[in-house]
């Protein structure tokens, strides 16, 4: 809070206790008083959020891409050539609503050095991160989204992470006129019976029973909001095992054949809700929670098939029928997307905490300055859908790495198909 506002408060809580003297006032008046001359004082405008960015040294780590996302929208921001150069880069400063909201920021860089004794020589660091705040009427949110060197780390994948950084400034601005008097010095009403006193008449006497103490205002920590929760496998109540995890973490049993939804208390924020339930794939959601209305959330149920399409092997995952992309496009081709309730499963059960989606070309689908951009943009596309199934963006990140890794000879149309492809990768458990 600037000085001056904290100033002009403190001579309001003074001028009160003043006026108190003179004049008992109950505490609803003296309240009302205060907040009517904050308002006088301060000039409330809109919530406003600012977005920054530091990059690492460009000698060292090339740029390659840059995306951020506000509430689901892009974000337009400078070229990659402007935001590699040093120093902090304003992406982008608007006024917002007053409320919460999501920032989803990719970044990718590469190995600049290009030393052939080098681990991480022409390696391609896809980073992808998530973050909720609040904005508020005369506040200035400011993220910095940052890039950072973990020289510690033993795996080259994770040499390099996103961060964000949030602050906060006043943007209410004290008025320019006159302060308000305080209370005790302004003018009494006029009054045909009052009689003119050189000193201050005598303190009114005491009441003889203290006011009973108001409770105190319930914080947002304190409040509550409900969650109601049904597992249904065709339209049926099943036994499942449901855990709740944001501001509060909570794990609650859901039975079989009940009548009502489980109720879940928890305080409100953002959360990730996982279901598991015996003979069915597990599923995850992502909820935001506030207001006084309880939340309805249902998840219908799918059997567990007995064949697997997705399988760990060492630090990747296999998929048994991979989704296949037409030439030149991003999105795969619907069919061939039945291995992501598994994939959903498999992350919702294990220890997996994230995994990276490698995009690929075959080598004639596109111009080769173009197919590394179209191979980041399938791996995005994938990347998407598991989002859209209610796995944490923070969960996965994208590369696309062009036709430089084939999977067969590009020599027939079977081949470039093949090589036309995505490839998950695991990269913490």
């Amino acid at each position: 809070m600037d000085s001056p506002l904290k100033s002009a408060m403190l001579m309001a809580l003074l001028s009160v206790g003043t006026a108190h003297a003179a004049a008992p006032a109950s505490p609803e008046q003296v309240r009302a008083e205060l907040d009517r001359q904050l308002r006088e004082m301060v000039d409330t405008t809109p919530p406003e959020v600012k977005l920054l960015f530091v990059g690492l040294d460009p000698s060292v780590y090339k740029l390659v891409e840059v995306h951020f996302t506000l509430d689901g929208q892009p974000v337009d921001v400078p070229s990659v050539e402007e935001l590699a150069r040093p120093g902090t880069h304003v992406l982008a400063s608007r006024q917002v609503a007053d409320g919460p909201h999501t920032l989803v920021s990719n970044i990718v860089y590469m190995d600049a050095s290009w030393s052939l004794f080098s681990q991480t020589s022409g390696f391609l660091w896809n980073m992808t991160s998530t973050l909720n705040f609040q904005a508020q009427r005369g506040l200035r949110v400011n993220v910095k989204a940052a890039s950072l060197v973990v020289p510690e780390a033993k795996d080259a994948r994770l040499k390099v992470k996103l961060i964000h950084d949030v602050t906060a400034e006043m943007t209410a601005k004290l008025d320019d006129g006159t302060m308000p008097e305080p209370i005790s010095k302004r003018p009494a009403p006029p009054d045909a019976g009052a009689v003119a006193h050189a000193t201050p008449p005598p303190e009114p006497p005491k009441p003889s029973r203290e006011p009973e103490p108001r409770p105190a205002p319930v914080t947002p920590q304190q409040q509550k909001v409900r969650l109601l929760v049904r597992a249904l496998a065709s339209r049926k109540p099943v036994e499942a095992t449901l855990s709740v995890r944001g501001a509060t973490a909570q794990k609650v049993a859901l039975k079989r054949g009940a009548k009502a939804p489980a109720q879940v208390e928890v305080a409100p924020g953002d959360y990730t809700v996982d279901l598991i339930a015996p003979g069915f794939l597990a599923q995850t959601r992502r909820v935001q929670l506030s207001g006084s209305k309880p939340t309805p959330l249902d998840f219908t149920l799918v059997r567990a098939p007995k064949k697997k399409l997705v399988t760990e092997k060492g630090d990747r995952l296999e998929l048994e029928k991979p989704p296949r992309f037409p030439e030149g496009v991003a999105v795969p081709k619907p069919a061939t997307t039945t291995f992501l309730p598994q994939l959903v499963d498999l992350l919702v059960r294990g220890p997996i905490q994230r995994i990276r989606i490698e995009g690929h070309t075959d080598n004639k689908e596109a111009p080769q300055d173009s197919r590394q951009k179209l191979s980041a943009e399938r791996a995005r596309a994938v990347a998407e859908l598991l989002v859209r199934a209610g796995v944490d963006p923070a969960r996965v990140e994208t590369v696309g790495l062009g036709d430089t890794r084939p999977k067969a000879p590009n020599f027939t149309p079977g081949g470039r198909e093949l090589n036309r492809r995505v490839e998950l990768v695991i990269l913490e458990r």
